[in-house]
């Protein structure tokens, strides 16, 4: 039996790397706007190699950041160390590629742990929540003024998207910070009684370990910003500073909203970025796509290739 599990585990592996490698090497690899952004940064490598050192260093930082994230959350229903957290996040980005929305990253963090897999995906839900709080909160915020600055909206109109926000803000702080509602609401549907057990998870999260986790998505959330400023400087896109604090959270808030898979927003995500940074850009709408592209490559495709290839050798639990 044993033996049968392990040669069973391989072939799943296996199956997994190859799959990753295809898709990656057709919607990736072969793609023009990956292989334009190649171009560029080697056009502008020599001119912003430090800003593009940093862009990459910061990536670890930002993975980094989700992994004590995660393993704050984890610890509750299981002891976990910060290097399986963190090889559980890229496994969770190398699962992620193939789903809506990215759901398969909940699936593959999991893959790490040796029980309480179950109540450790709701767990995870939750770092996912507080990340989509901060998301939506700085992004709602950058595109108010942007609407206002760029757009020129009317008064009128403007006050309608204003009082709208708020409410919405409102109505993402106050469930998040009384999440264990979703308990009471699970156990009084009959339907949901099986899987009710695993959602009481949501109660073990007291107050301040929720605003722990919004202090470090939002720390998160920065790194990404930062990290898209620093790779439009290098390709010399001339946004300022005060200009990105507005526009990167914009774009930003675009993308969350738009619901695809992660290995096919390739295009759509440089799309977006032109839309809203083009018109204020110096140098063309194709260094806005380049940067945009290098963004998503060094944040989600390396760790996800990287993950692929420690699955490879990483003896996983039943």
């Amino acid at each position: 039996m044993e033996v049968r599990y392990k040669y069973l585990n391989t072939i799943l592996k296996l199956i997994f790397f190859i799959g990753l490698s295809i898709a990656l090497y057709r919607r990736v690899f072969t793609n023009e706007d990956f292989h334009g952004a190649i171009f560029a940064l080697k056009e502008n490598l020599i001119h912003g190699r430090g800003f593009f050192v940093i862009a990459v260093l910061l990536s670890f930082l930002n993975w980094s950041v989700e992994s004590v994230k995660w393993k704050s959350l984890v610890t509750k229903l299981t002891p976990i160390s910060f290097g399986k957290s963190f090889l559980g996040i890229l496994f969770g980005i190398a699962f992620s590629l193939f789903t809506p929305n990215r759901l398969g990253e909940y699936g593959g963090r999991v893959l790490v742990l040796k029980d309480h897999k179950i109540a450790a995906i709701v767990s995870t839900l939750i770092g996912s929540y507080s990340q989509i709080v901060v998301n939506m909160t700085i992004g709602g915020i950058a595109g108010f003024i942007y609407l206002w600055k760029y757009v020129h909206l009317s008064p009128y109109l403007l006050f309608t998207v204003s009082i709208f926000f708020l409410i919405w803000m409102v109505f993402l702080f106050v469930s998040f910070f009384n999440i264990e509602i979703v308990s009471v609401l699970f156990r009084k549907y009959s339907f949901f009684k099986k899987i009710a057990e695993y959602v009481d998870v949501v109660k073990l999260y007291q107050f301040h370990e929720l605003r722990n986790l919004l202090f470090l998505s939002f720390f998160r959330y920065s790194i990404y910003c930062l990290q898209f400023f620093l790779l439009l400087k290098v390709f010399r896109v001339g946004i300022h500073f005060f200009e990105g604090i507005v526009l990167i959270p914009s774009v930003f808030f675009l993308q969350s909203i738009l619901p695809t898979m992660a290995i096919f927003d390739l295009s759509l995500r440089g799309q977006i970025a032109v839309e809203i940074i083009g018109t204020y850009a110096k140098g063309g709408l194709v260094v806005v796509v380049a940067a945009s592209t290098v963004l998503w490559f060094i944040n989600l495709i390396v760790p996800s290739i990287i993950g692929g290839v420690v699955a490879l050798f990483y003896k996983f639990n039943r």
